[in-house]
């Protein structure tokens, strides 16, 4: 493998599972005998990274970018939206579970992906790991971060897009970490600590601006113990500048998505994609919860 390999992923702003991933496939490559392996973003960590997971001893590097840097990237597989730093020529490898860009990709030959829709990057890095006979790199800090990616991911395994094998990597890294199984609520407080800190910012630091299908561009998501955590008209304010927006809000305590929305025609739209009335001028509940790339490729999928 290339002598001085970057791991990042997208420009704007990554969650916990690139974070996690990202970091746990440079220690897998290190272990395999690469060691100028980094793992650095330009991107700004959401909300899904707290300080509990700050705190653990594995953090990002700095690398200098050389001409001869190679990136591999993680989470991510739309162009538009990968680090700052990256020249697709440059590019070495790309593995992600948002799906769209599985055929971009094929007139790139030179180009290693892993493009499937599965519950978090997380599961597949974690699967790398012991099919590479490698779970000796699998100490309790390691293990905590990849199972907090995919907890978030997968909304503590409950999401629709939840796969068997994403659960047994769950499973599996509880076991060999010695992590206690609690650790979901330890996790999810932590974020939801962060989140209220900075309410405004916090929605603001996390919104998808990208077109999907007949959704509106400005795409927010938030994931709440229960609804009633946050406060709704304060968050409404936040979207004031836009003129049409959704924000999805998903409450874990009673398995919905709360989908807030603005602007003219999206309501309409909104039903037509869900197949579903809205329950207020405002508001189109769903009796289970998705999350914003399952929103997104539904109102592509409905195109």
């Amino acid at each position: 493998m290339h002598s001085n390999i970057i791991i990042t992923s997208g420009r704007k702003y990554i969650d916990i599972d690139a974070y996690a991933s990202m970091i746990a496939y440079r220690e897998l490559l290190k272990a395999e005998g690469n060691p100028n392996v980094t793992a650095s973003t330009t991107a700004r960590l959401n909300q899904s990274v707290p300080p509990l997971i700050l705190n653990l001893k594995y953090t990002f590097d700095d690398p200098v970018v050389a001409d001869d840097s190679k990136f591999i990237l993680l989470d991510v597989s739309n162009p538009d939206f990968f680090d700052e730093r990256i020249k697709i020529e440059n590019v070495i490898e790309i593995i992600d579970h948002h799906s769209g860009f599985e055929k971009y990709w094929t007139d790139f030959p030179n180009i290693n992906t892993e493009i499937e829709f599965i519950g978090s990057v997380c599961t597949i890095i974690y699967e790398k790991i012991v099919r590479e006979n490698h779970t000796e790199i699998l100490d309790t800090d390691l293990c905590k971060l990849l199972i907090a990616g995919i907890l978030d991911n997968t909304l503590n395994l409950k999401s629709s897009i939840t796969t068997e094998r994403d659960r047994a990597a769950y499973n599996e890294l509880l076991k060999i970490g010695n992590v206690p199984s609690d650790f979901y609520a330890e996790y999810f407080s932590a974020c939801e600590a962060e989140i209220l800190k900075d309410f405004t910012k916090s929605i603001k630091d996390d919104l998808k601006i990208e077109k999907a299908g007949d959704l509106p561009e400005v795409i927010g998501q938030m994931i709440a113990l229960n609804i009633n955590s946050f406060n709704l008209d304060e968050m409404k304010k936040v979207f004031a500048e836009y003129s049409e927006w959704i924000m999805n809000v998903i409450s874990l305590e009673d398995g919905k998505s709360y989908i807030y929305f603005g602007g003219d025609g999206v309501k309409q739209r909104l039903e037509k994609i869900f197949g579903v009335e809205a329950t207020q001028s405002d508001l189109l509940m769903l009796d289970n919860f998705l999350l914003r790339k399952q929103i997104m490729k539904m109102a592509r999928d409905a195109i």
